[in-house]
């Protein structure tokens, strides 16, 4: 199939699938939606990764991917303490899986509002329709929310109310009026036309080029938010410079606009988005010429554009710094963190928010005796963690030290001091009003309407994975 590749040639297709199963567990193990595309799929080979659920403490730190035999291999991700996992039986890429996973929780989370156990059960025969839509015969089909929502209708007390009074489901929309089916004079009908539950409406996007946007929308209040989200995920050294790390971006955009509206998005420094994948809606052709963001948006909420950016020079807006040593006696930590002044100064308008530090210690501590100047400190014996809550970050330098207590030796009672062990300590916190990659929003017009929409702007700024080596 490589050479084929390799060469041009069309790749056979016969029996190919990208999925045989899926199955959503929840965290305490237990099997709550199981969909089958190719075949039907045991429980026994979702046993290995069952196994390590179970045994491990956090869900959060099984591979994603796991060889279940030498058939079967076993694709997951969590979400909200729900795993979607995924059996596959011939060779795909493992990312593609993941994404596909990702939207099937999307979808969901936008139907059920939460995705718990209690909500699939509630909603079962809401969660298969949806499957049987977005995967079809183990490859994805229809992902779009606009799309899906044009197809099956999402819960509601109303559609419940005419579906326990008449026996039958409302969920799946049709194209045929009620009068056409003859059910125009029936008391089923009245129900439904007076609860505004009637299953009349057009299946499809609003034109056949417009596919991810449905039809005939409709708002008295005509609004559209942009939020910009980045992350930051990076590794640096006992000096506070970075080794490896960069900048995960998303422009995330909620649009309540009535009709088939044009809009056009300038930034300040498209630069940023030179490592970027899209949403289908945005013109690419346009991007590539003028770097504007050109589009018909889907309605309501979803993703313009994903972006990384690989940086070892940012620019931090706070000093973060963290030392540990290990006496004879007993051991010493101390930390202190503060906004840079530079740039809080620059951008008045940036709040550092519920800001923690995590810093992991050897298993030879047995306990500390901590103080800190802003915030809460607490030292977890069992993980070994010194976890210090500052919350804002505001002006004042904020200082956290204590004294190490080592475990003694049971054999002949003396101390066990950490043998030149490496420490880390991790950070989170969020940031309100500001981008560090630099990214702005320039301009946002909507043109092709009647109305003038509202239009509105955010920035954050949240931490990754963001690891501090302590020497």
């Amino acid at each position: 199939c490589l050479q084929c590749f390799e060469q041009g040639e069309e790749l056979p297709r016969k029996g190919h699938t990208m999925i045989d199963s899926l199955f959503i567990v929840s965290g305490a193990g237990n099997h709550v939606v199981e969909r089958h595309f190719r075949g039907n799929t045991p429980r026994i080979h979702c046993e290995p990764f069952m196994e390590k659920l179970r045994a491990s403490d956090k869900a959060e730190g099984i591979p994603a991917v796991i060889c279940g035999n030498r058939r079967h291999v076993l694709i997951h991700i969590l979400r909200e303490k729900m795993v979607f996992l995924a059996v596959v039986t011939q060779e795909e890429p493992p990312l593609a899986i993941l994404e596909l996973l990702d939207r099937v929780h999307q979808v969901l989370a936008r139907y059920l509002g939460e995705v718990s156990e209690d909500t699939l059960r509630q909603n079962f025969s809401t969660v298969y329709l949806l499957l049987d839509e977005m995967i079809d015969s183990g490859l994805p089909f229809t992902t779009e929310l606009n799309s899906l929502e044009s197809i099956i209708a999402p819960p509601s007390a109303i559609s419940k109310v005419v579906q326990a009074v008449s026996g039958s489901s409302t969920q799946v929309l049709s194209d045929v009026p009620p009068e056409a089916k003859g059910q125009g004079g029936s008391t089923l009908g009245a129900l439904t036309s007076a609860l505004g539950a009637s299953t009349h409406t057009q299946i499809g996007g609003a034109s056949a080029e417009v596919w991810w946007r449905r039809q005939n929308v409709v708002y008295a209040s005509n609004e559209i938010y942009v939020d910009i989200v980045e992350s930051i995920d990076c590794i640096c050294n006992s000096q506070g410079h970075m080794v490896s790390g960069g900048i995960n971006g998303d422009i995330l955009v909620n649009s309540k606009l009535s009709g088939i509206p044009e809009v056009l998005m300038t930034l300040r420094n498209p630069g940023v988005l030179q490592n970027a994948s899209f949403h289908p809606c945005v013109r690419l052709h346009r991007f590539e010429r003028d770097k504007a963001l050109s589009f018909i948006p889907p309605d309501g909420e979803f993703t313009l554009a994903s972006y990384w950016i690989p940086d070892l020079a940012l620019n931090m807006p706070f000093n973060f710094n963290v030392t540990v040593n290990y006496h004879a006696e007993h051991g010493k930590l101390q930390i202190s963190v503060n906004p840079k002044l530079s740039v809080t100064m620059q951008h008045k308008q940036m709040l550092i928010d519920k800001f923690c530090v995590n810093v992991r210690l050897p298993e030879d501590i047995a306990s500390a005796t901590l103080s800190c100047q802003g915030g809460t400190v607490r030292f977890d014996s069992d993980t070994k963690v010194v976890v210090w809550h500052i919350g804002k970050l505001a002006g004042q330098e904020n200082r956290c030290e204590g004294t190490l207590v080592y475990a003694t030796d049971p054999k002949d009672g003396s101390s066990r001091i950490p043998a030149e062990e490496k420490s880390a300590a991790q950070l989170a916190f969020v940031i309100k009003g500001w981008a560090i990659s630099g990214i702005r929003l320039d301009s946002c017009e909507v043109s092709s309407t009647t109305y003038t929409p509202y239009k509105a702007s955010r920035y954050t700024t949240t931490s990754g994975k963001m690891d501090y080596r302590i020497a």
